[in-house]
């Protein structure tokens, strides 16, 4: 077996746990919203916030990366541009602003 069909079972294991952990974040706060039972538990509410903002961006990065471990070199260092990028615009927003004003001359 080649290293990238072990990488991209990993990765897809890796991918369904995560999927499910998002979609449970999801459904608790959809429950808090209607029914609330965890308002007081600070780090609980500050978890699910997290996963709810963060959950799809990494799932759907870690999906590009298995995507592209099977896929040529040239493909490969598209998507980790490309997920590179997605990563600094989301922990770090204003870089976004920083370019622009570079760019304006500002």
């Amino acid at each position: 077996m080649a290293l990238g069909e072990t990488l991209s079972k990993a990765f897809d294991v890796i991918n369904k746990v995560l999927a499910f952990v998002v979609i449970v974040a999801y459904i608790l706060f959809a429950i808090n919203a209607n029914w609330p039972f965890y308002n007081d538990v600070t780090w609980l509410v500050q978890t699910i916030d997290i996963i709810r903002q963060f959950g799809p961006i990494v799932v759907c990065c870690l999906v590009m990366v298995e995507f592209a471990i099977k896929r040529n070199i040239l493909l490969q260092i598209l998507v980790y541009l490309l997920v590179a990028l997605v990563v600094i615009f989301s922990c770090f927003p204003d870089t976004w602003n920083g370019i622009i004003s570079s760019i304006n001359g500002a």
